[in-house]
């Protein structure tokens, strides 16, 4: 009898995009960058995935099942990537605080979203735009607008600026209307 019980898995074709991740029920794994645009094999268990390339095993990953997430082995990343790689959470954290609390507060935001910081630089990137093209002021306002409805992101951003969405200056404070005499108000002595 086989030392190991069988283990069922499917088997799947798929592209290597060019973020040199291939897509396996809604999940990206990576493969080794210069695959980019071959065709390769997907074979899927419970609880690996297995990449081949003309019938040599080029990756493996544990299997996850958390939609629209990567799994990335820093092996698979090209050159590029590591001089991308140079930006760091603190580079851009550095930069958010040049802004203002809000702008630190959204910026911590998306790196929380993701598995891997260098995920979140592409969407820190362009809110760096954002920021440049709309001002400091501007763009801080709109974070603390994100910021106070929980609302993250450089979609969410981009946005709240071209809708010149912001929280008011001075929200009114319900005791401040007025309210008219009438016989069903009791008044504070009611109550007591």
């Amino acid at each position: 009898l086989p030392k190991l019980p069988f283990v069922f898995a499917q088997w799947k074709e798929a592209k290597v995009s060019l973020d040199y991740h291939i897509s396996f029920e809604r999940h990206y794994y990576s493969v080794p960058y210069q695959k980019v645009g071959h065709r390769v094999r997907v074979k899927a268990s419970e609880h690996q995935i297995e990449i081949f390339h003309h019938n040599e095993r080029i990756a493996v990953h544990e299997r996850s099942r958390k939609p629209h997430r990567h799994t990335t082995l820093p092996g698979h990343m090209p050159p590029e990537h590591w001089a991308y790689k140079r930006r760091s959470k603190q580079t851009f954290l550095a930069w958010a605080t040049t802004i203002g609390p809000a702008t630190v507060h959204q910026v911590e935001a998306i790196f929380a979203l993701k598995d891997h910081e260098e995920q979140a630089f592409r969407s820190l990137m362009g809110v760096q735009r954002l920021a440049q093209q709309y001002g400091k002021q501007a763009f801080e306002a709109a974070c603390a607008y994100a910021n106070h409805l929980s609302l993250v992101g450089f979609q969410r951003l981009r946005s709240s600026l071209e809708n010149k969405r912001t929280l008011p200056d001075d929200p009114p404070s319900p005791a401040a209307v007025p309210t008219h005499p009438h016989d069903n108000l009791r008044g504070q002595a009611y109550y007591q």
